[in-house]
């Protein structure tokens, strides 16, 4: 493909052909020494969780730099559902870690928390990220399965509870946020508004305000952090917000064109109705398909579930019930959600 070919395909101006390619070969090289780490460290019995980490943020690197390629929206979908395996296996690997660490200390730790740390915005919008595209792309049990995963933030943060309220089996009301710049412009969109047009006059705010906001961020200006083999850029995109105006219904007309609003991925969801495909219904049979709970976590949906550490373990929980260790050597116990629920 030619340079000129690609500026049109692109979906961000700073995003040219060479960095294009440099950055995916760079990431997917990274993706690779990652899994190397991980090998290693699991021969030594290592339980360090930062190469599984390094892992997820490098493969959400790069949905999010073939997303600014111009690559279609269908073709993205497998690299999202990569970008949730990894999310996942960070937090197994976190909270093994901190397992072995309570087990040799007399101080009381969680070993229900997140790596994925709310106070520091940098993760806080790795989250948003993760839950905003599963929302966008279709995928409500991904976001189920992310949720999960953030039981020790569930009820903390007003932003992440309005992404997920529609999603989740388990709501909740919450007033308190962690980041009011950029997010606080947001959540006045969805629940200060009186009128469509203080509606679209808060979301216009928001995405003029939100790339300053996140000075300090590693990738904050990484497109003028340029060598002649490398950028550190893949792509500002304010996904969250396409997610909000795609579930509430917020006419996007005015400010699609906006350098960070993800436009493509709006029309997308909206094409293949994503807003109701996302939702967890009592009408949808098959809706809770791929959730997981972890051991030590309260059940998210009634029903038959079963462990791969233990056999013959399949059984009934209630919403809500803590879900129980295997009592085998086989590691962290996940729960798995049955398909058949005769």
């Amino acid at each position: 493909m030619s340079e000129a070919e690609f500026r049109v395909k692109r979906r961000q101006r700073f995003l040219t052909e060479k960095y294009f390619s440099l950055n995916a070969i760079d990431l997917a090289h990274s993706v690779r020494n990652n899994l190397q780490a991980i090998e290693e460290q699991r021969a030594i019995g290592g339980r360090e969780a930062s190469s599984q980490g390094s892992t997820f943020k490098n493969t959400l690197k790069l949905l999010r730099l073939h997303y600014t390629a111009g690559d279609p929206i269908s073709s993205l979908l497998p690299l999202f559902s990569e970008v949730v395996r990894w999310f996942e296996q960070w937090h197994i690997a976190y909270r093994q870690h901190i397992k072995c660490l309570a087990e040799s200390s007399a101080e009381e730790l969680r070993t229900d928390g997140s790596p994925a740390y709310f106070e520091d915005l940098f993760h806080f919008q790795l989250v948003l990220d993760v839950v905003s595209l599963g929302i966008l792309l279709g995928e409500g049990d991904a976001v189920r399965q992310a949720a999960s995963w953030l039981t020790r933030y569930r009820g903390t943060d007003m932003m992440f509870e309005a992404l997920v309220e529609r999603v989740v089996p388990d709501p909740r009301d919450v007033e308190e946020f962690f980041h009011e710049r950029p997010y606080g412009l947001l959540l006045d969109a969805i629940y200060t508004a009186n009128t469509p047009d203080e509606t679209v006059a808060f979301m216009k705010a928001y995405l003029d305000n939100w790339y300053k906001a996140f000075e300090g961020v590693p990738w904050h200006n990484g497109h003028l952090q340029v060598t002649d083999e490398y950028s550190n850029y893949e792509g500002y995109w304010a996904f969250e917000a396409a997610a909000v105006c795609v579930l509430h219904g917020i006419d996007d007309s005015s400010f699609r064109d906006h350098l960070v609003y993800p436009k493509d991925l709006a029309d997308w969801a909206r094409a293949n109705q994503v807003a109701d495909k996302v939702r967890l219904g009592a009408s949808s049979a098959t809706a809770a398909a791929g959730l997981r709970c972890e051991a030590g976590q309260s059940c998210p949906r009634t029903g038959f579930w079963f462990t791969p550490a233990r056999e013959s373990s399949r059984q009934r929980f209630e919403q809500g019930q803590v879900m129980p260790e295997a009592g085998t050597d086989y590691g962290t116990t996940i729960w798995q959600w049955d398909d058949c629920q005769d």
